[in-house]
């Protein structure tokens, strides 16, 4: 395959610097030394956890058609495997605030085995919804909604949220917490994430002097300007989305070289998953994936039952007109 020569691979922004339990942790020193990076306000150590030889944390990227428990339970795998990898880096007592619903497969009280910590980790579950406002941020703002826990005095923070897109949720929260408290270190372990999103937490955080420490699963993501569907949604194989060279093979060969965002919207696939379906089949459509080279198998029953279909054909004819054949009992 010829990949795009001026395309960036992490083997050019960063180095191995441990291998553990068949996962690699690069690190990416200084990035906004690089040309393509100059204008972004980016943390000096941005840590990218790869999943060589289709792992779980590349599977969970590769699997846009995986819905519903299968989906909370590769996050939880995913995202637990990544934060003991560096549970030594933790200084001091450590708390959670667990943004729901995203964050909520990452909560480390249903970790299994548990961090070797003893007690229980201060918890904090917070609920943030966004709100249509066409004068805010891309047409929303961010309210609280629901908030059970305190703003835990701790030296390490770790803010559980599964997927980081423009970081506008992410923002209000830390700048809010740091009202509060002013931790050592705060630890963000998405499972998708993109640059783009942690810039605005990276400018919070150093005008608190408090240490924000990245850990992507397996990509750093630029969003697109427009995507798929609607605008700044996609975090599909972007011009300046850095990944290994394996995973790049891996990427083209699944989305057959599409800009096709990889994972879709995280939440609706866990908690709304017959919109999840539609929404990706119709992407796929609109992106020309060639459904003929889709391994349907490997997909959710609710693509077969009579009541998906039927509701396919309803909403989105000239998508079940083109796969509907392949669905079908």
């Amino acid at each position: 395959m010829d990949t795009d020569k001026n395309r960036i691979f992490l083997e050019d922004l960063g180095e191995v610097v441990m291998s553990r339990g068949g996962k690699d942790i690069w690190l990416v020193k200084r990035i906004t030394e690089h040309d393509a990076f100059r204008d972004r306000c980016l943390p000096d150590r941005i840590y990218v956890v790869d999943f060589p030889g289709r792992g779980s944390g590349e599977e969970f990227l590769l699997s846009r058609q995986a819905c519903g428990p299968e989906k909370f339970l590769m996050i939880k795998e995913v995202g637990h495997d990544m934060i003991r990898l560096f549970e030594r880096m933790f200084d001091g007592k450590v708390a959670q605030f667990v943004i729901l619903w995203g964050g909520r497969p990452l909560d480390l009280l249903d970790a299994n085995p548990p961090l070797q910590r003893s007690g229980l980790l201060d918890t904090t579950y917070i609920k943030l919804t966004r709100v249509e406002d066409g004068a805010g941020f891309r047409g929303w703002n961010i309210v609280e909604s629901s908030f059970v826990g305190e703003w835990w005095q701790d030296e390490t923070w770790i803010i559980m949220e599964e997927c980081i897109a423009s970081g506008q949720t992410l923002n209000y929260f830390v700048e809010e917490a740091l009202q509060h408290h002013r931790p050592k270190k705060i630890f963000l372990f998405p499972v998708c994430a993109s640059l783009e999103g942690l810039e605005g937490i990276c400018r919070i955080c150093s005008d608190h002097g408090v240490e924000l420490i990245p850990v992507f699963n397996g990509a750093l993501i630029e969003v697109a300007a427009e995507g798929v569907s609607l605008p700044f949604t996609d975090l599909g194989l972007q011009p300046r989305t850095v990944v290994t060279r394996h995973f790049y093979q891996d990427l083209h060969d699944r989305y057959l070289g599409t800009p096709l965002c990889w994972v879709g919207d995280i939440g609706d696939s866990i908690y709304k998953p017959d919109e999840h379906l539609i929404e990706t089949l119709a992407d796929m459509l609109a992106v020309g994936m060639d459904f003929d080279r889709e391994d349907f198998s490997l997909w959710s029953p609710i693509v077969r039952s009579e009541k998906f279909l039927v509701r396919l054909q309803d909403e989105h004819p000239n998508v079940f007109k083109q796969v509907g054949h392949y669905l079908s009992p």
